[in-house]
């Protein structure tokens, strides 16, 4: 048992430290999407975060499913009644690339939904706390999960604000006439329709040259067709996809 243990860790650290292959869309030479994915294959780097991360996210998982939210009866979720947080979560080869992402855009607010136990949202607070400035406002509706979220949280950062609540119904009281995002993550109800109603909210709020991150692309033959229309969306100056999973466009 032990050597076994041993050897999915040592397996599932070589794949977390591999390139992750990038797909363009769009691209412009001009655009800081072409800066920062400037080859085919892009290198993950760990950050001075990286191992805590891990180490939250383990415990997390360790917690069991959780129970989901009582609002994704109306979408007709299914998968049973709970989720681990291993299920739902951010791999950490794609989480040290969003720290990067941060780091080199250097956004002054984030905006993600939803936050589901917060480690996606832990590698976005190490990008904040790397540049030293920044905050993440994040969105989750599931009270159980939103605690467990805020916890791990705040063991990164306390550049966030966590609501508990659905970003449609939120984002506007917490963003004033002068602040605009910067940087979004769209990862909530993976479907076409609700996609790209939250995509028309975070672009009317959104700053030019901002980027929106859209997770899961790959979770739906609707959520494909949905990336292939916003990719080529002319609207958008680059547009690239990291692996088969992640959609990333930059607003023009």
């Amino acid at each position: 048992m032990a050597i076994k243990t041993l050897l999915k860790k040592i397996l599932v650290g070589t794949y977390n430290q591999m390139p992750v292959k990038v797909t363009w869309h769009r691209e412009n030479e001009n655009s800081l999407l072409s800066k920062v994915f400037a080859k085919n294959l892009h290198p993950v780097k760990s950050s001075p975060y990286s191992k805590q991360i891990n180490k939250i996210a383990k415990e997390t998982n360790e917690l069991g499913a959780q129970p989901l939210w009582q609002g994704y009866k109306s979408f007709n979720i299914k998968g049973g009644s709970g989720r681990k947080p291993d299920e739902v979560r951010t791999n950490a080869r794609m989480g040290e690339i969003f720290t990067q992402l941060v780091q080199s855009k250097k956004p002054r607010t984030i905006v993600e939904f939803g936050t589901a136990f917060g480690v996606s949202g832990m590698y976005f607070l190490a990008g904040l706390e790397l540049n030293g400035d920044g905050k993440l406002l994040t969105f989750e509706p599931n009270n159980i999960w939103a605690e467990i979220a805020r916890k791990n949280l705040e063991r990164v950062s306390n550049r966030f604000t966590l609501t508990v609540g659905t970003f449609e119904e939120n984002i506007d009281s917490l963003i004033d006439g002068k602040q605009v995002i910067d940087l979004a993550f769209i990862d909530a109800i993976h479907t076409k329709a609700f996609v790209k109603t939250q995509l028309e909210i975070v672009l009317a709020r959104a700053a030019k040259d901002s980027i929106i991150i859209f997770d899961d692309i790959d979770f739906s033959e609707d959520m494909a067709e949905c990336w292939r229309e916003v990719a080529a969306d002319e609207r958008f100056v680059a547009s690239l996809q990291l692996g088969n999973r992640v959609g990333i466009v930059e607003y023009r």
